[in-house]
């Protein structure tokens, strides 16, 4: 299995600056300079772990100091610029970044910038901040347009004075089109694309550890003493196994229990630490536990898959206790019987069982027609490259998709592409492993999911649809840290969370959920430097208008009496009652298979 041998964001800063350069940002006044300079200048002070690495030139410092004796005339004007083209130049070659915030009207004054840093040989980026000049006015808080227009303001630019905009700017950013955190995007990507910074975790693709051995191997496995584990448990093997859950390549020991239930991480081999924000235990029955001490070797099989054969190997396996109250209260935050999972956990053996390696010796497979969407980090990852991908955004889920949904899936990749990304992949990567009784099961999901594929619905040329082996927790905040940092580890860019994408109803009063619905998005965005540098993308909600029969982003601003929104219930009675759902609610195709499993739960 691979390892990231560089620090680790938890470890350390997560990025680090190779070389130092000067972003020029050139616009009319109000067009966002600085603004964007100052958004840029915080978001890198905190991936670079140290506010000192860029500094910002506007105005307001150059006007107050060094250039407090020139006013506006065009000679004046040419020297300012001149002044700081030489002072942006030394920031550079001290190996920071400077971000030139000026209105810097003239061309040939920005080309003295561009020529001093080529012949230093520093990198020069002439950032066009491109706004209309009516769009500028109506920024306009101090007023400077209204006094230029009425002639109090002499040479102002726009008004009085010509502004040259540039004809090949290395960066042209609409910010009427881009909000601000779009902006500094497209700045990031910049910076990260031509090795100004660097990603301090290179992007993770794990290798599986599953390997073949020969017939005669696994006749002599079948003679060690086993644990014939249940389908849930073969699931969380399959997530091991395949490398889903990196650093982890055992059911966990005691000590790894402990981190992750009080800590969130796991430490490597090598004491580098990772987001691992849920427990993945192999349970044992008091009896099981003391019938197997002494073995040097214990395997475990999965009859409830119809075979016989051995799928790993524990080596000098160690018991100890399954603390499950302690564990259900660290991870759901409640202790309620009542709890999808943690009955489930209680229903448990009262002891845990781990060793000191696990070999992963045959691929778990569920025979169920669905196998080959059970597709390892580095599987995906081969088709990720085969499609020439540069972006590659995950949306993980655990229902059917309905137009919402898709609504948002095809704003993603705009966005991605309005940044400068030429190729942007969807990664629809459906949970698959244990859901509770009431949740659409998976082969329905994946039906329904393709059926979205093969109508049009979803662009398939844009779309590798797998599953992701791991069972749900509906635990929270928690869970959604582990359903991203998971998904890390097939390289993806980007991963879109939404709202309450792992909680459910208070298992004692149904009246309220159990988990604030916005917590998991909010953590994500906080923290996704531990996330291997994955850029967080929040999920909006989108309803129903029952006015333009179409689905529609509902904002603060928006009127929930104009907007349908169809819950589950409401979907088994349209099924029963054999009705199709409102006009633009979801593709044809998609509900009819949904429908089908509706009618037969009659």
């Amino acid at each position: 299995m691979e390892s990231t041998k560089p620090t680790t964001p938890i470890d350390g800063p997560a990025y680090s600056i190779k070389k130092g350069a000067t972003f020029w940002f050139t616009g009319l006044s109000g067009a966002g300079k600085s603004t964007l300079s100052e958004a840029v200048k915080k978001q890198l002070d905190s991936m670079l772990g140290d506010s000192r690495k860029c500094f910002i030139l506007d105005g307001d410092v150059i006007r107050r100091g060094l250039n407090k004796d020139l006013g506006f005339t065009a000679e004046d004007r040419a020297e300012n610029i001149r002044r700081i083209s030489e002072v942006a130049k030394l920031f550079a070659m001290s190996g920071q970044l400077c971000f030139v915030a000026f209105i810097s009207p003239y061309a040939k004054d920005r080309a003295f910038g561009r020529q001093i840093h080529k012949d230093s040989e520093l990198p020069f980026y002439e950032c066009f901040i491109n706004s209309p000049l009516d769009v500028c006015e109506s920024r306009d808080v101090k007023g400077l347009y209204k006094k230029a227009r009425a002639g109090e303001i002499k040479n102002f630019t726009g008004v009085s004075d010509p502004y040259e905009a540039p004809e090949r700017p290395e960066l042209d950013i609409r910010t009427d089109q881009l909000s601000v955190d779009q902006s500094v995007s497209v700045i990031l990507k910049q910076l990260l694309d031509d090795g100004i910074i660097e990603s301090n975790s290179k992007p993770r693709v794990v290798e599986s550890m599953v390997e073949s051995i020969s017939e005669e191997e696994m006749s002599q496995l079948k003679t060690l003493k086993s644990i014939d584990i249940e389908v849930e448990q073969a699931e969380y093997l399959q997530t091991i196994g395949q490398g889903w859950a990196f650093p982890l390549q055992k059911f966990m020991d005691e000590l790894q229990l402990l981190e992750v239930m009080h800590m969130r991480t796991l430490t490597d081999a090598e004491g580098k630490r990772h987001l691992l924000s849920v427990p993945i235990t192999q349970h044992v029955t008091k009896a099981q536990a003391d019938a197997l001490k002494g073995e040097k070797r214990i395997t475990l099989t999965c009859t409830a898959l119809g075979t016989e054969d051995v799928y790993a190997i524990i080596d000098n396996p160690v018991f100890f206790e399954n603390r499950k109250e302690e564990i259900c209260t660290r991870v759901f935050g409640t202790f309620s019987l009542k709890h999808p999972k943690i009955e489930r956990i209680m229903a448990q053996g009262d002891y845990l069982v781990s060793g000191t390696s696990m070999r992963f010796v045959k691929p778990v497979t569920f025979n169920d027609g669905l196998d080959t969407y059970r597709q390892s980090p580095k599987q995906i990852h081969e088709q990720i490259l085969a499609r020439g991908a540069d972006a590659v955004y995950a949306f993980q889920l655990r229902n059917p998709l309905h137009n919402g949904h898709v609504i948002l899936l095809k704003d993603t990749r705009e966005q991605l592409l309005k940044l400068g990304y030429k190729n942007p992949i969807l990664l629809l990567h459906p949970l698959g492993g244990w859901v509770k009784d009431d949740d659409v099961p998976l082969d329905t999901r994946m039906k329904q999911h393709q059926a979205l594929l093969d109508d049009g619905t979803l662009d398939g040329a844009h779309t590798i649809l797998a599953i992701w082996p791991s069972p749900m927790y509906y635990g929270g905040p928690t869970e959604v840290l582990w359903h991203a940092s998971s998904r890390a580890n097939c390289g993806i860019t980007h991963f879109i969370t939404g709202r309450d994408p792992a909680g459910l109803k208070h298992p004692e009063d149904a009246s309220k959920d159990c988990y604030d619905v916005w917590h998991g998005q909010k953590l994500l965005v906080h923290i996704k430097r531990m996330i291997n540098n994955v850029e967080i993308c929040p999920f909006k909600v989108a309803a129903l208008n029952k006015k333009t029969s179409q689905m529609e982003y509902v904002g603060p601003g928006s009127n929930n009496a104009d907007f349908d929104f169809i819950s589950g219930t409401r979907m088994r009675t349209m099924a029963k009652n054999n009705e199709n759902p409102p006009a633009g609610f979801m593709s044809q195709k998609g509900w009819d298979v949904l429908a089908e499993y509706y009618r037969n739960l009659q």
